[in-house]
């Protein structure tokens, strides 16, 4: 188990998978870690974000420190570890954003993949990420065509942070 000021970051485990569940089937959630329609998923899906969180190189649930509520979900994922490469998703419940915690667990994850992982660089969108590129028009969301955009950190430039 891992803390922050506010937050607890724990591992995974089997019961979890209920809570995450709602997570994504949130619709105002849904929009923001899913290129699909937003549809409702059922109890199948949880296989899905089983297998999510196993290939996680750092998986975390967040809970709350105060009440050990759950909140929402963080990984990073290296795909490529040859090149140190890692991608980042955070997901929280809406009725916890605009309070800052998404931002703790996300410098507090990236901070834990740079000094743990050996990683060179981690894709987001936010805090520090420099923009890499723009996908025009890539996803259909609210009756509109959306931007995807593409962001990065460099640990050179996490460093300079530190």
């Amino acid at each position: 188990m891992l803390t922050t000021e506010r937050l607890i970051l724990r591992s995974y485990v089997e019961s979890d998978l209920d809570d995450i569940l709602r997570l994504w089937n949130d619709p105002l959630v849904q929009p923001l870690i899913s290129n699909d329609n937003v549809t409702l998923l059922g109890p199948k899906f949880k296989e899905t974000l089983r297998a999510q969180m196993e290939r996680a190189t750092f998986g975390a649930v967040i809970s709350l420190k105060e009440t050990e509520e759950f909140m929402g979900q963080g990984l990073v994922t290296v795909l490529e570890p040859k090149n140190r490469d890692g991608t980042f998703g955070i997901c929280l419940l809406p009725k916890f954003w605009n309070n800052g915690y998404g931002t703790e667990a996300t410098k507090f994850i990236i901070d834990y993949s740079f000094k743990w992982f050996g990683l060179n660089r981690i894709s987001l969108g936010k805090l520090g990420f420099v923009m890499e590129g723009r996908k025009r028009q890539a996803v259909w969301m609210d009756n509109q065509w959306e931007d995807i955009l593409t962001m990065g950190i460099l640990r050179d430039e996490w460093d300079r942070q530190h």
